[in-house]
């Protein structure tokens, strides 16, 4: 396999990834990988938007959109850093929890169905060669 095809392979599976669990968590609303800001927002209570958009590779009007749509479900809030008033931080409501919950079991689930046919040392050297080739921040 060359580089290219390598490198194409490597997207198909993240696209493949993404586009199950869109399909799966599209009954709570969260498609249109709505459920990725969720995810991290709940895993990191309080996280920045600016800390959000660098973990998830997006741009500011991306994350704007995507974080107006999770207030209106009313899945999270964003609130004024105290010790410095420009940026926001942002929480998982109780709701947002309930869902992320049921949404972090799909995509564990996703996980472990995909992964299923690889031993642990094949896992472990898969992440040290994906982790070898990811972007820095």
């Amino acid at each position: 396999m060359d580089n290219t095809q390598l490198f194409r392979l490597i997207g198909t599976i993240s696209r493949q990834a993404t586009s199950e669990v869109n399909r799966s968590a599209s009954v709570y609303g969260l498609d249109n990988n709505l459920f990725l800001y969720l995810i991290r927002i709940v895993e990191q209570d309080g996280i920045s938007q600016v800390a959000l958009a660098n973990q998830i590779k997006v741009d500011k009007t991306t994350l704007s959109r995507a974080l107006t749509k999770l207030t209106t479900a009313q899945l999270i809030v964003k609130r004024t850093n105290p010790k410095n008033k420009k940026f926001k931080q942002l929480y998982a409501t109780a709701k947002g929890q309930t869902y992320y919950n049921k949404v972090y079991q799909m995509e564990q689930d996703y996980i472990e169905a995909v992964l299923k046919p690889l031993q642990p040392n094949e896992k472990a050297m898969l992440g040290q060669l994906l982790t070898k080739i990811s972007p820095s921040e």
